[in-house]
């Protein structure tokens, strides 16, 4: 298993997907696509105007994050991207991994 940091996406039974945040050796830390997604983002001017070019009406800001956690998923599920999904169960066969919950003081950008 090659995985990489910020590129590759775990999925777990219940079709949850996580993004590697680091890799460390034998340990990833990961948290769910979504929040990560969400937590790389400033709330300010240029990101209302990222959201106001993607979308023509008026939107709430988790659709813009909770689609950008979606392109990210089915880049990987493409063939033109490198990178790949793997099973969360099988994953931790290979690796040590820390998940990072939601509610984590740590999440910042």
């Amino acid at each position: 298993m090659d995985i990489q940091a910020k590129r590759d996406l775990l999925k777990d039974k219940f079709g949850n997907y996580y993004i590697i945040s680091n890799a460390s050796g034998e340990e990833l830390t990961v948290i769910n696509v979504a929040v990560y997604y969400a937590f790389n983002q400033m709330l300010d001017e240029s990101l209302i105007a990222k959201v106001k070019e993607k979308y023509p009406n008026k939107v709430a800001i988790g659709k813009y994050l909770a689609d950008l956690a979606e392109e990210h998923i089915e880049r990987l599920e493409s063939s033109e991207s490198e990178g790949r999904i793997y099973d969360f169960k099988e994953v931790q066969k290979h690796y040590k991994l820390h998940v990072k919950p939601i509610y984590d003081k740590s999440l910042h950008m």
